[in-house]
């Protein structure tokens, strides 16, 4: 039994029981239907669409429903997985969302204990995304090596990373708010943005200037009058829906804008490594909660972003218990734990899977402007 635990709590056991759930978690969604991951469809058509000169932002009800809302580099990067038969690269697709945030939470220095529970934590939110097909574990994985690069000090691999994390989602574009932080901050800055510039560019292997600069014309107007979904757990929704407002996006953005930069005013905090940790968790957090359109698979960023937080600081009863909070609402708002009755007539309408997180972000804003934060690690983990 004990040698039970010790597997179970030891880094190498969550990533074979990560294996083997997501694993069984995409099996049983094939099995089910095999148009159960209709994201993953529209992800690898969107290369062959780019590929034969077609639109891309266009309906195609013949191959799947929905639209594809990425960019066109996404979609050109998407070409392994459409070379690939559809289930084996259903597989790989899950896997590489589940297991990237494990492989990269791995090179921070942070204890093996804080790095497998960091696993539990966010298990549930990343099974809800996984079964979606969704990006949210890529993401995720992406920004957590990016501040990890940074950490190592490797600007290069942490602009790589971030650059390629816009072209996904335009919201990692929010990391380079850490460039201060950091002595190699212009180089950092200037390398992201040619590390983008590739991106952007790099579908000209099989399109010309004409069309491509067209499929960037029409995912700029389809970003433009995408409206958010009906069920989205932001800031904006659980506000208006709680009061009744119908406040515009635009002041919400301004306040998070806002609140995000003010951690700066504190110079002489930005040497200490939890306090960096901290405002990474923050913006973790910052990307679902001030993202009109963020849905419940979209809270794996913010429940990976509450577990750093708590490990950046002392543990509490005040800590504590607010975890405790955000495990319960938001980690477990989805599940069947809830009774259908207060998830369809309260947690859904009135978006409270926000609730804690929201509570969390201005928290977490009061701590970075004025905790003490622990003494850092001695030396951090190399990449």
């Amino acid at each position: 039994m004990k040698q039970l635990i010790n597997f179970i709590g030891s880094f190498k056991g969550v990533v074979i029981i990560y294996l083997l759930i997501f694993l069984l978690v995409t099996l049983h969604r094939l099995l089910i239907s095999e148009t159960s991951f209709y994201n993953f469809d529209i992800f690898r058509y969107s290369f062959i669409h780019l590929l034969q000169g077609e639109k891309l932002y266009v309906n195609y009800d013949d191959q799947y429903f929905d639209l594809y809302k990425y960019s066109p580099a996404f979609a050109f990067l998407m070409a392994p997985f459409w070379w690939l038969p559809r289930i084996p690269g259903v597989f790989l697709w899950n896997l590489l969302n589940a297991l990237l945030p494990l492989l990269a939470i791995r090179m921070l220095p942070l204890s093996e204990k804080h790095q497998s529970a960091f696993g539990y934590f966010i298990l549930i939110e990343m099974i809800t995304s996984v079964q979606n097909a969704q990006s949210n574990g890529l993401m995720l994985g992406l920004m957590i090596f990016a501040f990890a690069s940074l950490e190592n000090k490797k600007p290069l691999t942490a602009s790589l990373t971030i650059a390629l994390g816009f072209i996904i989602k335009l919201f990692s574009a929010v990391l380079v708010l850490m460039a201060p932080l950091y002595k190699a901050s212009r180089r950092l800055l200037l390398a992201t943005a040619a590390f983008t510039l590739v991106f952007i560019l790099i579908p000209l292997i099989l399109t010309g200037p004409e069309q491509l600069w067209q499929h960037y014309n029409d995912w700029f107007a389809l970003l433009i009058r995408d409206k958010p979904h009906e069920l989205n757990y932001s800031f904006r929704s659980l506000i208006n829906s709680v009061f009744g407002a119908q406040l515009p996006n635009s002041l919400f953005l301004f306040i998070g804008l806002i609140t995000m930069i003010l951690p700066f005013f504190r110079l002489k905090a930005y040497k200490n490594f939890y306090w960096r940790l901290a405002y990474f968790a923050l913006l973790l957090n910052w990307v679902v909660i001030f993202n009109h359109k963020a849905e419940s698979p979209s809270y794996v960023i913010a429940m990976a972003g509450a577990w750093l937080w708590f490990i950046s600081n002392k543990q509490n009863t005040f800590r504590i218990s607010l975890l405790i909070f955000i495990f319960l609402l938001t980690g477990l708002a989805a599940t069947d734990l809830y009774p259908e009755t207060i998830r369809e007539n309260w947690i859904k309408p009135y978006a409270l899977k926000a609730l804690p997180c929201v509570v969390l972000y201005f928290v977490t804003i009061f701590e970075l402007l004025s905790n003490k934060y622990p003494d850092p690690p001695i030396q951090n983990r190399s990449l």
